[in-house]
């Protein structure tokens, strides 16, 4: 093989190498952090008394509006990321509210704008789960009695039809039979969402690079807010303070 031919032959081959490299997709990236109480850390709070069905509930339930670990990390807080100009998400996996010992399991959830949404009742007695949007005014989504261990109810249809534009909503669940049942869903159109650990962790993952807004709602310590900038295939670490009411 003469040089000259040689020497195009790389050439040809460098080129076509930029070119692939340049047409790869960028990697997506994701964003980390710990949503943390400001200031000292309160004591636990004390558990409720169960005043009704206590045979099935148990004598008291833990009181989970707020818990904070050791470190200040708050459990059950939802971290949105704002400004993300993502498609329509892909279907995900049922998303299950469970009444079990007389609590909302979880808690808190995020579940995107159509996904399934079923309700269970996995206690021996009497559950009604009553999922409102709160709003001003307030507008019901609807009140489904589960009178039977194991029955479960699809409340996704009534979700859809109530829920208002945009692209954050909260609903509160309660259960009018065991006044003390808390539950929260936050839907969103997008899969740009979390919800705490037990450490106060969050990841939201596949992000692609941008400037935005990462929101956090907590259903005690209310709303709080800051920038966060992702590069491609990086993770960007976005720790957020809530200060006492």
């Amino acid at each position: 093989m003469s040089a000259p031919f040689a020497t195009a032959r790389l050439v040809l081959l460098a080129a076509a190498l930029a070119t692939s490299a340049a047409a790869a997709p960028p990697v997506a990236g994701r964003v980390t952090g710990v949503v943390r109480l400001a200031g000292p850390v309160p004591p636990p709070r004390p558990p409720i008394a169960a005043i009704v069905d206590p045979d099935a509930c148990g004598p008291t339930i833990p009181d989970e509006s707020l818990v904070v670990d050791g470190g200040g990390g708050v459990r059950d807080a939802v971290v949105v990321l704002r400004g993300v100009g993502a498609p329509a998400p892909a279907a995900r996996p049922e998303a299950l509210i469970d009444n079990t010992h007389c609590r909302f399991a979880p808690h808190v959830q995020v579940v995107t704008r159509g996904q399934t949404v079923r309700v269970r009742n996995s206690d021996p007695v009497l559950h009604n789960t009553h999922a409102t949007v709160v709003a001003d005014p307030e507008v019901p989504i609807a009140n489904l009695a589960l009178a039977i261990q194991g029955q479960t109810m699809d409340l996704s249809r009534r979700l859809l039809a109530k829920l208002p534009e945009g692209h954050e909503t909260l609903v509160r669940i309660g259960c009018d039979v065991h006044p003390w049942m808390r539950g929260w869903l936050v839907v969103l159109d997008h899969p740009y969402g979390a919800v705490t650990d037990a450490a106060g962790r969050f990841a939201i993952a596949d992000v692609p690079r941008g400037t935005y807004t990462l929101a956090v709602w907590h259903e005690q310590l209310g709303r709080g807010e800051r920038p966060v900038t992702v590069r491609d295939g990086e993770a960007a670490t976005a720790d957020i303070e809530l200060h006492a009411p």
